[in-house]
């Protein structure tokens, strides 16, 4: 895998590396590409905490979203101190791979192989748009603003925690459920 600033690493796309890497011209300031990453380390570490309250497709579904934040801190992080500096082609089969994995998931749960959850389908998107975004190509101006608007809205929709309407009612994460037992 390629590191840091290298040939063929994200840090050399076209469209740059967020927190900037001397390759590419900066899109933010280092300190706010830092900023950046630690919050989205602070997420992962928050879907880590969920994972060890959960089980079954709730705890699959928290270790899809603390790979999208690890992928999201590595985005932003400037190239010199990117906590993983693995190549753009990398990042980028990781979340293929994981888009078709949340795919094959939500397809089951249309086919009545599991629970039919549409969380599944929007991390299905998530997934996709996490793979376009570490693409090494030029990027295409209406597809990336389709796919800003859709993440705007489904950030709306976390905010407002209208997610538990998308799903029936019966949200794959339960918050009352996400509390320490009695015993500690």
């Amino acid at each position: 895998m390629g590191g840091a600033g290298g040939a063929g690493s994200y840090h050399g796309m076209a469209m740059g590396h967020l927190g900037g890497s001397g390759a590419t011209p900066d899109l933010l300031p280092e300190w706010l590409g830092i900023l950046a990453a630690v919050i989205f380390l602070l997420v992962a570490g928050a879907h880590l905490g969920h994972l060890a309250m959960t089980s079954g497709e709730r705890r699959r579904w928290h270790v899809l979203h603390v790979a999208m934040a690890l992928g999201m801190a590595s985005m932003y992080a400037p190239a010199r101190v990117d906590p993983f500096p693995f190549s753009a082609e990398a990042w980028q089969l990781v979340f293929v791979g994981l888009a078709l994995a949340a795919g094959t998931r939500w397809l089951g749960g249309l086919a009545g192989l599991g629970s039919n959850n549409p969380l599944w389908l929007l991390t299905t998107v998530d997934l996709g748009v996490m793979a376009y975004m570490w693409t090494e190509s030029d990027f295409v101006p209406a597809l990336t603003w389709v796919l800003v608007a859709y993440l705007l809205l489904e950030a709306c929709l976390w905010v407002a925690n209208a997610y538990r309407q998308v799903d029936g009612g019966s949200p794959l994460i339960r918050w009352s459920a996400m509390r320490p037992a009695p015993e500690g």
